[in-house]
């Protein structure tokens, strides 16, 4: 196979042994890969060469496996360009950034490109390592990202009977019928979550700078969940 070039973001870190190391890559043109990146963490006598560490962007070169052969690809290349590092000064922030990973990783398929998804966590982790407030962040990402794989809610409307959702009104959602349900359909519907009014206009308005930033991150994550069939970290995140 050729070798491929890109901008990646890691996403998740194996140690494979103690030079090499399994990795997922999130690249803006090609989407995710696990690759393995042979005696990355060869050290000298006179050098420690930690690895590639988690939640960095760099420049990747790497050749990937067929899909037939049900293997790793394996690094080429790795050239580290921005390490956001002061992730690492704040506890809140570095699990902001590792749950928002955690999603990408379960929700975007292997080799499925999805640029907007990675400048999206780019933007993320960009915007947590300059100071600025992890739940409007954390909210927005979920929102790209669930519209990207096309799982974004109906707001609208009941999407059991159609019935047009009042403005102003909270409302049930059901996660595994992808929206809103009204009062009358809500006792059929198991799951049900039911989401504040102010909760529900902030999202439709996409405002996510205010006192509802938590209720939308935590009503996006349910999504999430019932989608990935397991729990998430979010908790470490609006907690």
């Amino acid at each position: 196979m050729p070798v491929v070039n890109d901008q990646a973001i890691v996403i998740r870190r194996l140690d494979y042994s103690e030079t090499s190391q399994v990795l997922v890559f999130l690249t803006r043109g090609h989407g995710l890969y696990r690759l393995l990146a042979k005696g990355v963490k060869r050290s000298t006598r006179t050098k420690f060469t930690p690895g590639i560490d988690l939640l960095e962007r760099g420049d990747l070169s790497y050749r990937p496996c067929l899909r037939t052969e049900g293997g790793l690809g394996t690094v080429s290349e790795w050239r580290q360009t921005e390490p956001y590092l002061a992730l690492r000064g704040e506890i809140r922030r570095w699990y902001a950034a590792q749950y928002a990973a955690d999603i990408t990783a379960a929700m975007c398929e292997e080799a499925d490109p999805h640029p907007d998804v990675f400048d999206g966590l780019d933007a993320l982790l960009a915007g947590l390592a300059g100071g600025n407030e992890t739940l409007p962040l954390t909210a927005a990402f979920q929102c790209g990202l669930l519209r990207s794989v096309g799982l974004w809610p109906d707001l609208g409307r009941c999407v059991i009977c159609d019935r047009p959702a009042p403005a102003g009104r909270g409302a049930y959602y059901a996660a595994h019928q992808g929206g809103l349900v009204c009062r009358q359909c809500q006792p059929s519907q198991a799951g049900t979550r039911l989401v504040a009014a102010s909760v529900l206009t902030a999202l439709r308005e996409q405002r996510f700078d205010g006192p509802e930033a938590r209720g939308i991150v935590e009503l996006l994550d349910h999504a999430f969940v019932q989608a990935m069939g397991r729990a998430t970290s979010v908790r470490h995140v609006t907690g």
